[in-house]
């Protein structure tokens, strides 16, 4: 099925170029910068990668990347290491790599959107296989490049430091992250949850030795303007029946406004007899007769002071009676 499609793939690659290949194959030994290959001559590059200072779950969120001399081609990886941006990778590319893809036009039958089909290019299709799929998908993506280098002989050499960059890219992966981990991978995205990153590049000319391009930054959970409270207020003691209806979850204000499926953990604590011998500690609401301690604490990208209560779930005999 994937050598049909590849095949098919390829084909019609061809006959979409076949209005525009001419002219560059008319033209192929003159330099024409926006198709020119992306090698130039071995050297020692340096690559530097920056992150928003301070950055804060919410707030725009940049990663630049620096390379000297600035002609140098690469491809970065932004990889989430841990928190909630755990398992988020991110492909950025320079302009002229971008400008170069978006040139090779694809016909827009492959496109997967019917309603967004004008100008549609191989950028465009690189974006559609990756965002949001597994990182396995790059070995995919980097099969079907090779088999479109075949067809598109004028792009062949770009197209070949594409595929490089793309392997070296998926080495960092695979160094940072472990195999069973689910990802999602994107194209040309920036990070957005809190948590730890990494981020790498590799230059596209294999022969360019590359003296940095490494860098660990994090994005801070939003903590300002957030608070929690109790959905309701639990009574001094109630009964079993009463416990197994009652609403024990918090609710979690960002900027006073309610936030929706917030992430709030909770224990719930049994206090035990003589020094507290014999206390349990539960996730789930209790239901038996005792005196428990309920605490909630919020998780995810946001972050908001502890709260805790007490309540008695009493025994049937003990209730006053009505």
């Amino acid at each position: 099925m994937l050598r049909k499609r590849i095949a098919a793939l390829a084909l019609a690659a061809v006959m979409a170029c076949t209005a525009t290949v001419p002219a560059l194959a008319a033209a192929s030994n003159t330099e024409q910068p926006a198709v020119q290959a992306l090698k130039e001559d071995n050297a020692l590059v340096a690559i530097r990668i920056e992150a928003t200072d301070n950055a804060v779950y919410g707030s725009p969120i940049n990663v630049t990347i620096r390379a000297t001399p600035e002609d140098t081609q690469y491809i970065a990886v932004v990889l989430g290491i841990s928190g909630e941006a755990k398992g988020f990778v991110t492909l950025l590319m320079p302009e002229k790599v971008r400008i170069l893809l978006e040139l090779i036009p694809l016909p827009s039958s492959m496109s997967a959107d019917p309603a967004n089909t004008k100008n549609f290019n191989l950028y465009r299709y690189l974006k559609q296989l990756i965002d949001g799929n597994d990182v396995s998908v790059l070995i995919r993506v980097a099969e079907e490049l090779t088999s479109l280098m075949a067809v598109l002989q004028y792009y062949v050499p770009a197209l070949q430091d594409v595929v490089s960059g793309m392997n070296g890219a998926l080495e960092l992966i695979r160094r940072y992250l472990p195999e069973d981990l689910v990802t999602h991978i994107y194209v040309d995205e920036q990070p957005v949850d809190s948590g730890n990153y990494v981020a790498g590049a590799v230059t596209l000319n294999k022969g360019d030795v590359n003296t940095g391009g490494l860098a660990f930054f994090k994005v801070a959970r939003k903590s300002e303007g957030v608070r929690q409270y109790w959905t309701q207020q639990t009574p001094a003691t109630m009964t079993v029946a009463e416990a197994q209806n009652f609403n024990f979850a918090a609710v979690v204000e960002v900027d006073g406004a309610v936030l929706e499926n917030p992430k709030v953990s909770y224990t719930y604590k049994k206090k035990g007899g003589f020094l507290g011998l014999g206390s349990t500690t539960t996730t789930e609401p209790p239901t038996e007769p005792g005196e428990y301690v309920q605490t909630a604490v919020v998780e995810g990208n946001y972050k908001a002071a502890n709260i805790s209560r007490t309540f008695v779930i009493a025994e049937p005999a003990l209730l006053p009676a009505s």
